[in-house]
């Protein structure tokens, strides 16, 4: 049976911003509870599945085998823990194979190689508070730095490969913290913990997802997993750590908050179908998903995503976006430092359109390797109704389905704005506002690409799931991107792998408090 994890890469997003810094109905589950309320409301009814054809015992159960999931698997058992592991793919690993490093700040690295021994935390939240206006409990941000250079050390001596170099990756960093893994391969990472996990005698069960917590006055005391056959695997146990990955690949839980997946696409592997979520919320947890962001980008449905044409026009800059109503609606360089803004600037509309001239492409295509070729390719194809070209802006206007008159006038507007050199409207900066008068002209309608949800449920210092009031569920906890609590609704870039940082440091704490707690 294998157990290695399976590869995919979010290089690309992060290349991605990179060259723009530079230039649960739908599942059907059912079992030991149902649940009236997203925001926490406690409906216990036992229902213990009628075909359960194994039960075993353990102290501790991980729900998913991804970058945290590994990590609490990997600690909780060096801590003397009797540990299962429950992956519903066919693989381990989920999108912990497609990261490329981790953050830490005072690493034996770092010391080793003289780069970045001056950081501390100061550095750090001096960032990342202000960026989210004090909403975030900047404890957590305190304990996972003060706690990353020693989780880093330990991912080294559990037999992670690093590739030896420390620094502020593609420039996006505010710091020089972004400790590369071995060729830039988080399978790298993965696969050693597995071994690791394996070596400790952990019982790793993959294509077996966790569908419910058995619960016992309000205490985690086991949980229901689906085996292969159809029949269910009853685990009793003392403690229940979910790493699930959230919910960016159930189609009904995203509909659900906004999102027309129409023309959207998800990157990330499959398997993060929001069961977490749902069991915690069930067990009296508060869904606090809603406040919470994505590892999202911008693109046109149906072009090639890891094309260079993506990484040229969809990053903003020398365009011009408008909305369904032909409105300009924002500054388009707004993910000039923050690349996560542009998805939330896109999102904010219903639909928004990206318009640039010949002149635009001719100028961008000296430093971008068969762009012009490219963007008449997916003119001609025009895979999604969506990609247009003309001689005159209505004209264009009149094929993508906007209102001749309107974008006229925003154009204008526009032009006018670029040859004061100043940005009245929504203040962009001078020299990126260029005026769009060469013909012919070029409008992309703007979709949005997926890696994963990032935050889902509340938790807190100890990892422990809280309700609504702080209160812990007995015997549950939350992990990597399932109750990340760093940010609200944007993944910012400052401190980069600071998500992957929160992965391995709440799977160790998760462990921590579990066994001493609990066992």
């Amino acid at each position: 049976m294998e157990k290695k994890s399976t590869g995919f890469s979010r290089r690309s997003f992060l290349k991605g911003a990179a060259a723009s810094a530079v230039g649960i109905a739908a599942l059907g589950l059912t079992g030991c509870g149902t649940n009236n309320s997203e925001n926490g409301e406690k409906n216990q009814e036992n229902q213990t599945p009628k075909n359960i054809s194994e039960t075993i015992t353990a102290d501790i159960v991980v729900v998913g085998a991804g970058s945290s999931g590994v990590c609490a698997t990997v600690q909780a058992a060096q801590l003397g823990a009797k540990v299962v592991l429950l992956e519903k793919n066919s693989f381990l690993g989920g999108n912990g194979a497609g990261t490329e490093g981790m953050f830490a700040v005072g690493s034996r690295m770092q010391q080793e190689l003289g780069v970045g021994t001056e950081i501390n935390f100061r550095d750090v939240i001096a960032t990342e508070g202000e960026f989210f206006n004090y909403r975030i409990n900047s404890l957590f941000w305190k304990d996972m730095v003060e706690a990353s250079a020693d989780n880093l050390n330990w991912l080294i001596d559990c037999g992670v490969p690093f590739s030896g170099v420390v620094d502020n990756y593609h420039g996006l960093g505010k710091i020089n913290a972004f400790h590369w893994f071995k060729e830039g391969n988080g399978k790298h990472y993965i696969d050693a913990m597995i071994n690791k996990a394996e070596e400790l005698g952990v019982d790793v069960r993959i294509k077996t997802p966790a569908k419910d917590l058995v619960l016992d006055n309000g205490k985690v005391v086991g949980i229901y997993a689906e085996k292969e056959d159809g029949s269910f695997l009853q685990i009793d146990c003392k403690a229940v750590i979910l790493a699930s990955g959230v919910y960016a690949n159930n189609e009904e839980m995203m509909k659900e908050r906004g999102y027309d997946l129409t023309y959207s696409i998800n990157h990330g592997l499959p398997g993060h179908d929001g069961d977490g979520l749902r069991m915690a919320i069930t067990a009296g947890g508060a869904d606090v998903s809603r406040e919470r962001c994505f590892l999202r980008e911008p693109y046109s449905h149906g072009i090639n995503f890891f094309g260079s044409m993506t990484q040229a026009i969809h990053r903003g800059g020398p365009f011009l976006w408008v909305n369904e109503d032909a409105d300009r609606y924002v500054n388009e360089a707004c993910g000039a430092i923050t690349p996560g803004n542009n998805s939330n600037a896109v999102h904010s509309q219903r639909k928004s359109f990206l318009i640039f001239d010949s002149g635009v492409l001719e100028t961008l295509a000296k430093n971008v390797e068969n762009l012009v070729e490219d963007v008449e390719e997916a003119v001609a194809k025009c895979p999604s109704d969506n990609i247009y070209k003309a001689d005159t802006i209505e004209e264009l206007a009149e094929k993508v389905g906007l209102d001749p008159a309107a974008l006229r006038k925003s154009v204008d507007r526009y032009n006018e704005l670029c040859r004061k050199g100043v940005d009245e409207d929504f203040n962009k900066p001078a020299d990126k506002m260029i005026e769009l008068k060469k013909a012919p002209y070029y409008i992309f309608r703007q979709d949005l690409a997926f890696w994963t949800s990032i935050g889902g449920i509340s938790t807190n210092r100890k990892m422990e799931v809280i309700d609504k009031m702080g209160e812990p569920v007995p015997g549950l906890y939350a992990v990597g991107v399932d109750g990340c609590e760093l940010y609200r609704e944007t993944y910012t870039m400052n401190i980069p792998a600071s998500c992957n940082a929160n992965n391995l440091h709440s799977g160790r704490v998760a462990a921590k408090n579990a066994v001493a707690t609990h066992l």
